[in-house]
């Protein structure tokens, strides 16, 4: 099964995405700890990453470079967080896309396919 890690500290937004997704038949974990979101990326291989830039402890920036440093798992920003700079700045640190919150879920799920 296709399994998406969902780093996104808004649980509503978290939860919604992870239920829309498994209504398509993917498998979704929502990190909960975001001082280790690395062991739980490990712990899960998760085949996509969803990842917002503003997070408790650590930024989505610092989260994408660890990730690159062990993995070419896609990583999907999603952040309301929508200015050139931030979008350019989430490319180069390593992010394959960029989806602007609010967002519809139909858009997130086609990009996901």
């Amino acid at each position: 099964m296709y399994r998406i890690l969902i780093v996104e500290d808004d649980t509503g937004i978290a939860g919604a995405i992870a239920k829309r997704a498994s209504m398509w038949g993917l498998d979704t974990r929502c990190v909960e700890d975001f001082a280790n979101v690395m062991r739980e990326f490990s712990a899960y291989d998760p085949h996509l990453v969803l990842l917002d830039i503003s997070l408790p402890f650590f930024d989505g920036y610092h989260w994408c470079g660890e990730i690159r440093r062990v993995s070419q798992v896609p990583v999907i920003f999603i952040s309301s967080a929508v200015d050139n700079m931030n979008i350019v700045m989430a490319i180069n640190m390593g992010g394959d896309d960029f989806i602007a919150k609010p967002f519809d879920q139909s858009v997130l799920m086609a990009k996901i396919q």
